[in-house]
């Protein structure tokens, strides 16, 4: 299910179970994170939401 990083971005903007993981070990500035599906728990590294989400929030926009 590969798609752009904007549609990422507007999925997960839409996602009611959007829940941003943890940078565990991470100095990192956080507040410039976007909310995206790259960034949430449910998103495997596989790229497929594991809550089976992406593909209905997806046909709506």
């Amino acid at each position: 299910m590969r798609s752009s990083a904007e549609i990422y971005n507007e999925v997960a903007q839409r996602c009611s179970s959007y829940d941003k993981k943890d940078k565990k070990d991470c100095f990192c500035n956080m507040a410039g994170d976007k909310k995206s599906c790259l960034n949430c728990r449910h998103f495997a590294d596989d790229e497929h939401c594991r809550l089976d989400l992406y593909d209905d929030i997806a046909k709506k926009l």
